[in-house]
């Protein structure tokens, strides 16, 4: 390839070609125009070096068929691994639902238990209060027992959560340093 005018008359005559056959390949038109230009910019950055046995038209399609092909292998290659990372973080959320969800099931009923210690009158006003979203007053008035009672049971029924609360974490960690140094 002798001369720069050589390359733009070849660039006039196959370019619409070129782009075509690349377009077959990659089904993107703007990138299968990038790899033509790309195609172009290489002839003109090799244009003493560069040597055409055959026709030209022949060493372009060749030249921009492979360079199509090269394309689409990295962006399936580029598909997939985004596929896969997908694929990973569905998986990664799903087992964090989960095991979210078994940790507070686990922990209502630990909760729960605990509750049912309670004495049957406090744990009833604490349910009330809580369960059930009732008002200190509505409780006093639905059990007739003054506003103070009901505030009593519940700071007693508190108190009694966090004390057997603590008690149940000092055993979760007990257990968790006993299976961890097995």
């Amino acid at each position: 390839m002798a001369d720069l005018s050589k390359i733009e008359e070849h660039f006039n005559e196959h370019y619409s070609f070129l782009c075509a056959a690349a377009y077959n390949v990659v089904e993107d038109e703007e990138v299968a125009k990038d790899i033509v230009q790309n195609f172009f910019m290489y002839c003109l950055d090799k244009i003493s070096t560069i040597a055409v046995h055959t026709s030209f038209k022949s060493y372009a399609f060749r030249a921009v068929r492979n360079a199509s092909l090269s394309y689409r292998k990295r962006a399936q290659k580029v598909d997939y691994n985004n596929e896969l990372m997908l694929r990973a973080s569905a998986n990664m959320a799903s087992y964090q639902e989960r095991d979210t969800q078994e940790r507070e099931a686990i922990r209502d009923r630990a909760l729960w238990e605990i509750i049912e210690q309670m004495p049957e009158r406090r744990k009833h006003i604490f349910l009330l209060s809580n369960k059930d979203g009732l008002k200190y007053t509505e409780i006093a008035a639905q059990l007739d027992i003054s506003v103070n009672t009901v505030k009593t049971h519940i700071k007693l029924s508190y108190e009694f959560l966090r004390r057997e609360c603590q008690q149940l974490i000092r055993m979760i960690i007990l257990i968790v340093i006993w299976f961890g140094f097995r």
